[in-house]
């Protein structure tokens, strides 16, 4: 099941020559993504009460088409892997004026111990909260 997060793009969000910085798209992919995990899981506020952080290791993305100052987009969020310690997403960034597809990549994390950074295994740790996590992946 497809998960979609929209809103406009913000003016500090675009750079001198009117269009989305690069660099900002891993924001519109962070605000996404917690999104999706309050949507679907936790509030991630209840994560970090429970001693649990998600941080990010990796990403990989490609640019297609522009983003504009106050365009209407829509990300598209996927969990495709989940596993014991890390998980991956996949995003498509939409421009909802035009229907271009903007922006389509991943991201990967994993489940950290709160303030040491080291791995932690949610089945282990948090298996309820593992199990709701597998029943959200989905197939490329």
């Amino acid at each position: 099941m497809a998960w979609t997060y929209s809103r406009r793009v913000k003016y500090y969000e675009t750079d001198r020559m009117g269009v989305v910085h690069h660099s900002n798209y891993l924001r519109l992919l962070e605000d996404a993504r917690m999104a999706w995990v309050e949507d679907n899981v936790i509030r991630y506020g209840e994560l970090e009460k429970m001693g649990v952080i998600i941080p990010f290791v990796e990403s990989y993305g490609k640019f297609l088409s522009f983003l504009h100052f106050d365009d209407s987009f829509t990300v598209t969020v996927r969990l495709i892997k989940h596993e014991q310690v890390k998980f991956t997403f996949a995003y498509e960034i939409h421009n909802d004026n035009t229907g271009d597809l903007c922006y389509k990549g991943t991201t990967t994390h994993y489940y950290a111990a709160d303030g040491e950074y080291r791995p932690i295994s949610l089945k282990r740790k948090f298996p309820d909260l593992y199990e709701k996590m597998m029943s959200l992946v989905e197939e490329e």
